[in-house]
């Protein structure tokens, strides 16, 4: 078959060629045809150009990879976007657990106030190391809707996308969240 012939199927046909009959070109056509859009997605997620192109590429290698198990029972696409999601979440942990952050004197210093002793900057640090630990200690929906909204700055809208969820369901998670970390902080408290 030729690429533009390729090029006129749909997502479902050019997977279902790619996994009965092995066909390259096929799932070239469809990574063509989604790798800017998962770009984008990823660099959502990541804000960082190189981990999102090595995840996206590790995400359509996945795919082909295990091609003759996917049977994918949405569209190809939303199949990708979960995959591509599911690795950069897993990037984002990989990095929040070898990442040590200092604190910096000059962002706590207000005008007209002394610098903070060692002892406030160690209370701080304490708090925030404690903050990092009950997050953790989430639900998983909860924890990943939070660090979607939270740190990579998404909408309510993208994060119903990247979850494959509802608008209502993502509140729903995000205020849960929030109800479970403040309960942690009064019982701390």
């Amino acid at each position: 078959m030729t690429r533009e012939e390729l090029s006129g199927m749909t997502d479902d046909q050019l997977m279902e060629m790619v996994r009965e009959k092995n066909l390259r070109q096929a799932y070239d056509v469809l990574v063509l045809r989604h790798y800017r859009e998962a770009m984008r997605f990823c660099m959502k997620m990541l804000k960082d150009e190189q981990s999102a192109l090595d995840i996206v590429q590790d995400s359509f290698a996945d795919i082909y990879v295990q091609r003759a198990r996917v049977t994918v029972s949405c569209a190809f696409r939303t199949y990708l976007f979960a995959v591509v999601k599911h690795k950069a979440l897993d990037e984002i942990r990989k990095n929040a657990r070898h990442k040590t952050e200092e604190l910096d004197a000059s962002r706590t210093e207000v005008p007209g106030q002394s610098p903070p002793s060692p002892e406030e900057l160690y209370v701080k640090k304490e708090e925030y190391a404690e903050l990092l630990q009950w997050i953790e200690e989430l639900p998983e929906d909860y924890r990943q809707a939070l660090i979607l909204f939270c740190v990579d700055g998404m909408s309510y809208e993208e994060i119903a996308a990247a979850m494959g969820k509802n608008l209502a369901q993502v509140r729903i998670l995000l205020h849960r969240a929030r109800k479970k970390l403040q309960r942690q902080r009064r019982e701390q408290g």
